[in-house]
């Protein structure tokens, strides 16, 4: 039985999954295997992730969607830890090493997730050569729901949990694609602690296409936000408070940016009353002014943007 199982949902990623995996199988760690769940792609997905190395594994089925494709691939493994990785990310070489040694070190931790760098395709050698230390981030070390319904600081690609996490917890909800990911986080934060390793370890590639480039119907960041203090209350299971002023700007953030998604480039009716919205309610209203301002410039004039 391999000490991690690695799972990767993949949808049409033909072009990008291969240069995924040679990242993995580059992992100084070598006691792993590869779990390639192809989401019913009409690509060349399933050839391109095949043939590489004899750890990788490609399960073919039809579409679900990342969450259930998510689940089903952990269910094909028996492995003492899982790690996410998205078909398109990158991992440092040292990234499973130094994971595995900061949850070997702190046995009553559940999670370890890691720094990570924005990234738009270009060839990024320097990042896979330098050496990194394993810092540990101890700000964002032990209880951290009260840092984690603020933002999902823990990518799920940059994510290594105990199997005996998973199996407490159960799988990732279903319910939007958009916010599974947060809130099986979330909600692992008021069970477990978590260890996050300060270095960057993760490409985390930016795609025009990418599910959170697309302009949502609903503004399912804030709903889930909100789902999630009704469920959790305020503060992490030590006791400590989440900071209401840095939620208050959160919050004031995910509406505004919603508002100006809309009104740029998706339902202007719906992104005006966002705006309106925000304005009733203060207290940043000469924010919220000029933000619509340029909302409204960028959608007359969207090349000029």
């Amino acid at each position: 039985m391999p000490r991690v199982s690695i799972v990767i949902p993949a949808y049409n990623a033909g072009s990008l999954i291969r240069q995924t995996l040679q990242s993995v199988v580059a992992s100084t760690e070598s006691d792993f295997e590869v779990i390639v769940i192809n989401d019913g792609s009409t690509d060349n997905t399933a050839e391109a992730a095949s043939g590489l190395d004899p750890r990788i594994r490609v399960i073919s089925r039809a579409n679900a969607g990342m969450s259930a494709t998510r689940n089903f691939g952990v269910a094909q493994s028996d492995s003492e830890f899982i790690c996410l990785l998205d078909a398109d990310d990158l991992w440092h070489p040292e990234k499973l090493r130094f994971q595995l040694q900061a949850l070997q070190e702190r046995p009553e931790f559940g999670f370890c997730f890691t720094g990570f760098t924005w990234w738009w395709g270009e060839d990024k050698p320097e990042f896979m050569r330098e050496a990194r230390q394993g810092s540990i981030d101890a700000a964002m070390c032990g209880w951290v729901y009260h840092h984690l319904i603020l933002d999902n600081h823990a990518l799920p690609s940059s994510v290594m949990l105990r199997r005996a996490a998973w199996n407490q917890l159960g799988p990732f909800r279903c319910d939007n694609q958009q916010t599974d990911d947060w809130e099986y986080l979330v909600r692992a934060s008021q069970s477990f602690r978590f260890v996050r390793l300060q270095e960057s370890f993760v490409l985390y590639r930016q795609l025009a296409s990418s599910l959170s480039k697309r302009v949502p119907a609903s503004n399912f960041h804030e709903l889930m936000r909100a789902d999630l203090i009704r469920r959790f209350g305020l503060q992490s299971p030590d006791g400590t408070p989440v900071d209401a002023i840095r939620l208050a700007s959160f919050q004031y953030k995910g509406h505004s940016n919603f508002a100006d998604l809309h009104c740029a480039r998706g339902d202007l009716g719906l992104g005006l009353r966002s705006f309106a919205k925000l304005l009733q309610q203060g207290p940043r209203r000469g924010e919220t002014l000029t933000r619509l301002g340029k909302s409204l410039f960028r959608r007359a004039f969207p090349k000029a943007s």
